[in-house]
């Protein structure tokens, strides 16, 4: 196990520059053996914590450490809400009720896909996108 000042000096290697994050959990990462990391939405994520195999039947059989503070959500209120988050996604929002959660496509002018988060509806007036890696927010900020 590194010791705290070893594994400061490890995560050096992993500088992207300054627009990139650690994670809460980015020093434990190093702790519990990642060997690499990528970018995730502006952070740093593990991605290689050794043998993939055994990963894998750590994943099947046992337990992995999954770094999810690198999810991010997309608040939209107001208003015009409902209709702003019916503009952005194809899927037909109509049916949505307060609490509900649906699999969204948000997608451009084209059709192609923006990205594919899970839509929770808090209230009438009040929507939260929890996003795959991509910059939504600009994306609805621009539309």
């Amino acid at each position: 196990m590194n010791t705290p000042r070893q594994h400061d000096q490890s995560f050096r290697k992993f500088s992207f520059g300054t627009q990139v994050r650690k994670s809460p959990f980015s020093d434990a990462a190093l702790r519990w053996g990642a060997q690499g990391f990528s970018v995730y939405n502006h952070m740093y994520i593990p991605r290689d914590f050794g043998d993939p195999v055994q990963n894998f039947w750590n994943l099947v059989n046992d337990a992995i450490l999954c770094d999810v503070a690198v999810e991010r959500q997309v608040e939209i209120t107001g208003p015009d809400a409902a209709r702003f988050t019916q503009f952005l996604s194809c899927r037909d929002l109509s049916k949505c009720e307060v609490g509900q959660c649906k699999y969204v496509l948000i997608t451009d002018q084209d059709g192609g896909i923006i990205n594919d988060p899970i839509l929770l509806k808090l209230a009438e007036d009040h929507f939260w996108l929890s996003i795959a890696d991509s910059d939504v927010l600009l994306w609805a900020r621009g539309v």
